[in-house]
């Protein structure tokens, strides 16, 4: 391999770890849910019913049927 290209390379594999390292420190410093916390289970409920909101609020600006039990329009 030509010594010119090592240092391109290299240069690229320590933007990668850097960008991968940024990565994963953003999404380790996220909590964790738990099926059994009171906290985490308001948050959940909260989600659905954001879910829901949104749902209904796209449907009646659509002008589609909000009562269809086949909606394939959940957001996320």
């Amino acid at each position: 391999m030509d010594v010119t290209l090592l240092q391109p390379l290299a240069l690229l594999a320590l933007v990668g770890a850097m960008i991968i390292t940024t990565y994963e420190m953003g999404i380790s410093i996220k909590p964790a849910s738990c099926a059994e916390c009171p906290h985490c289970r308001a948050n959940a409920a909260a989600a659905r019913r954001e879910q829901d909101r949104l749902r209904r609020e796209y449907a009646r600006r659509v002008g589609l049927p909000e009562d269809e039990d086949d909606d394939d329009r959940l957001i996320g």
